[in-house]
């Protein structure tokens, strides 16, 4: 049950700091934003550090290191692919790529699902496709360029979250606050480089705050999640989070929600009531 909870933390956490981060690029460059985002979740990190500990061995600083480069990776990824579209095929192809490949690193390492888990599985998976598929831009061609950069994408997503997941169990939070510091460099090396093309537009800083220090949330429970279950279960429960995004686009925003996201709704929810009988 512990791990349950604490993948449901992980989706929440992800599903809402996406929100909130993409309401805080609408109004500038999301290399602006990033740097924020990062910054505000080492604070927020090092505000664990009492209750959780981190304890650097070489094994956890591995682990976060290739975590965080696999995170980088898995961003400019992700936003290569949506700029290449249909947004309606790349972004449920890497959610899906992002959850399949751990769900199958855990299986290969023994992980035994029962027969109720086993079907919340698959029904989290398919809830996944529904919820993050959208028809806005459905006449967009598909290219096999941006099939190979959302699949590539999905895997350094996953390659992030074995990673954190991959520290040892007593490393605390090590792994995920080496993985952050180097996302942190490396996002605002970037953003100088670039610092002439951003132009004058401010981001909403209180937003992207609140995102970088709710995103961690989610790292940290995936990782913690991962110590007290199995990856493959956890995998899938965390990686429903884009129904927290849609949800709260609709609450908020007032965004419509097409019918196969509506359905996707309905199977997140009863893929984690499927997994935790499980």
């Amino acid at each position: 049950m512990t791990a349950v909870l604490l993948a449901l933390v992980c989706a929440v956490a992800y599903g809402v700091a996406d929100f909130w981060g993409g309401l805080a690029t609408r109004r500038a460059s999301v290399l602006k934003v990033l740097p924020v985002i990062v910054i505000s979740g080492i604070v927020m990190l090092l505000c664990f550090l009492p209750f959780l500990g981190a304890d650097f061995s070489p094994a956890a600083v591995r682990a976060g290191l290739f975590a965080g480069f696999a995170g980088v990776f898995g961003y400019a990824l992700v936003m290569y692919s949506l700029a290449l579209g249909p947004m309606s095929v790349v972004a449920p192809i890497t959610a899906v790529t992002a959850s399949i490949i751990p769900f199958t690193v855990g299986i290969v390492r023994g992980d035994r699902l029962s027969l109720a888990s086993s079907i919340g599985a698959l029904i989290a998976l398919i809830s996944i496709v529904l919820v993050s598929r959208t028809t806005a831009d459905a006449t967009h061609p598909i290219t096999r360029k941006a099939v190979i950069a959302s699949l590539l994408a999905g895997v350094s997503v996953s390659g992030y979250l074995l990673g954190i997941s991959g520290g040892p169990a007593d490393s605390g939070i090590a792994p995920v606050l080496v993985a952050r510091c180097v996302t942190g460099i490396l996002f605002t090396l970037a953003a100088l480089t670039q610092l002439k093309r951003l132009g004058t537009e401010q981001p909403n800083y209180k937003l992207a705050i609140a995102s970088g220090s709710l995103d961690v949330w989610g790292g940290t429970g995936f990782m913690l999640a991962t110590r007290h279950g199995a990856l493959a279960m956890v995998s899938v429960i965390s990686a429903l989070y884009p129904a927290l995004t849609v949800l709260l686009a609709r609450v908020v925003l007032h965004e419509r929600l097409e019918r196969h996201q509506v359905i996707g709704l309905g199977g997140a929810g009863l893929a984690v009531v499927l997994l935790t009988l499980g």
